[in-house]
């Protein structure tokens, strides 16, 4: 399978303030992807994913449903493995997860790095293809 690629958007926002990061893929036309499964990973001590993640339009527009479950926490890391599939539509390129945030209040300033890995696109013929990592940033900043 060509080269897929997740991209994850970055945000500002002050301490307590929910924000929404969202995950995008890249495929080329003709070799998309029937399903994908990725980790997202954040620091606990400065984030919590407040509203979880929910499917984004081209998950939304492939009939497909997203479901995440919370990794155990690991040296201030917290985390979910998610799951994109149903239905025989492939995935276009497009927003396919939104994170929604929040930002805790005795977070401090600075860089809190967000990290999608261990992904996986898998083909209509079922072929694996492993992603690389995607990184993004939710800088915290005085209201």
């Amino acid at each position: 399978m060509p080269a897929q690629s997740l991209q994850v958007s970055s945000a500002k926002a002050p301490r307590g303030e929910r924000v929404t990061l969202e995950i995008s893929l890249n495929s080329p036309p003709g070799h998309e992807p029937l399903g994908l499964q990725w980790e997202i990973t954040f620091p606990v001590k400065q984030l919590t994913l407040a509203d979880g993640v929910s499917p984004g339009p081209a998950a939304e527009a492939a009939g497909k449903s997203l479901r995440c479950a919370a990794k155990p926490e690991a040296g201030g890391i917290g985390g979910s493995r998610c799951l994109l599939i149903g239905g025989g539509q492939p995935i276009a390129g497009g927003v396919i997860a939104r994170l929604q945030f929040r930002v805790l209040a005795a977070a401090r300033k600075g860089a809190a790095r967000v990290r999608v890995d261990q992904a996986i696109a898998v083909s209509k013929d079922m072929q694996q293809s492993p992603l690389a990592a995607a990184e993004a940033t939710v800088t915290i900043v005085s209201r």
